[in-house]
């Protein structure tokens, strides 16, 4: 299940915006499956392509280089979040197998999953991603998995 976060930032993207930046295999497969490393490399590669070169030129131009310093900032900015949600979220085996479910089975994207859980337990993150990832990883773990491998991802 998309999430509407998800929607809006997959319409973004087709309709030129950020680039989707995510391994979430969902949100993936409902972008026609393209991770940001192949769109990459389908731009450059167009660019360099005679009738395509024009449309690769631009894809590439709209392609914003981060400095290792922004990198860093982005990191240390993920990573706080992550431990923080990570320190707030409390599973139960039966709440880990429901969420599983709703993973594996009926194809949640983690934005769809930090969605269900805040609804349900009225937290107020809505559908954060990193959210997402945290309740997914506390599952998978409690279940003797791990949410970056199939069936999780």
């Amino acid at each position: 299940m998309i999430d509407t976060d998800d929607e809006q930032v997959i319409k973004d993207c087709k309709e030129g915006g950020a680039i989707l930046v995510t391994w979430d295999r969902v949100v993936r497969a409902a972008a026609d499956g393209i991770t940001p490393h192949e769109m990459l490399d389908q731009a450059m590669k167009s660019s360099v392509e005679g009738e395509n070169a024009e449309k690769g030129q631009a894809e590439l131009s709209r392609l914003r280089k981060l400095t290792p310093a922004q990198l860093t900032v982005m990191a240390e900015g993920a990573n706080d979040t992550w431990r923080h949600f990570y320190g707030h979220i409390m599973l139960t085996k039966k709440s880990a197998r429901l969420i599983r479910k709703r993973r594996v089975d009926q194809d949640y994207s983690w934005r769809a999953i930090a969605r269900f859980w805040s609804v349900k337990f009225c937290a107020d993150w809505g559908g954060n991603q990193i959210a997402g990832m945290v309740i997914c990883s506390k599952a998978a773990k409690l279940l003797g998995e791990d949410f970056m491998q199939p069936p999780w991802n």
